[in-house]
């Protein structure tokens, strides 16, 4: 059996209904295309991108920074309570094939750190705004060469995964 690609979402915990819609979007993508959606599990786009999957049949994973499973946001197929506080960024970058960052504040900034330290591809939905439009097309530090990839909309942020998750052919 082969292991289905795995996406993470980072982006705002707080609601901004523009940036909802795009995780929502992108959430239910993942889904029509047998992916599994990983996020923190809580509010804002992590919540938005967990129900698109939700409605587009498809599993959602929420790795949270509390021992509570309770306080994963309501449309979580999956729920790992982590008990390590913000440290959990690190393991939502290690569980991902592909990271998509969604405007973001402080947590996305670690979360787009983390993942570019462990060479995950990062698109970001720099017409989403804060973070993910100040990184988008840059490269952070001398460990890689690529840089962020910069998606100007959904449709571009759909073709990125795309690109990066097509099934392999066999040699």
């Amino acid at each position: 059996m082969t292991r289905r690609p795995q996406v993470l979402i980072i982006g705002d915990s707080a609601d901004y209904p523009d940036r909802n819609d795009t995780a929502r979007t992108l959430g239910r993508f993942i889904a029509e295309q047998g992916w599994v959606l990983i996020s923190g599990g809580r509010g804002g786009v992590m919540a938005a991108a967990s129900r698109g999957a939700q409605e587009g049949c498809g599993i959602s994973v929420a790795i949270l920074p509390s021992d509570r499973m309770e306080e994963a946001n309501p449309w979580a197929d999956i729920v790992i309570p982590t008990g390590i506080g913000f440290a959990r960024n690190y393991t939502n970058t290690l569980a991902a094939d592909a990271v998509v960052s969604i405007g973001g504040g402080t947590g996305t900034l670690c979360e787009i750190a983390y993942a570019w330290q462990a060479n995950k591809p990062i698109i970001a939905c720099s017409f989403t705004g804060g973070w993910s439009a100040e990184l988008a097309g840059r490269t952070l530090d001398y460990r890689r060469t690529d840089a962020i990839m910069d998606a100007h909309s959904i449709e571009e942020a759909m073709q990125y995964l795309r690109t990066l998750l097509q099934p392999r052919q066999p040699q």
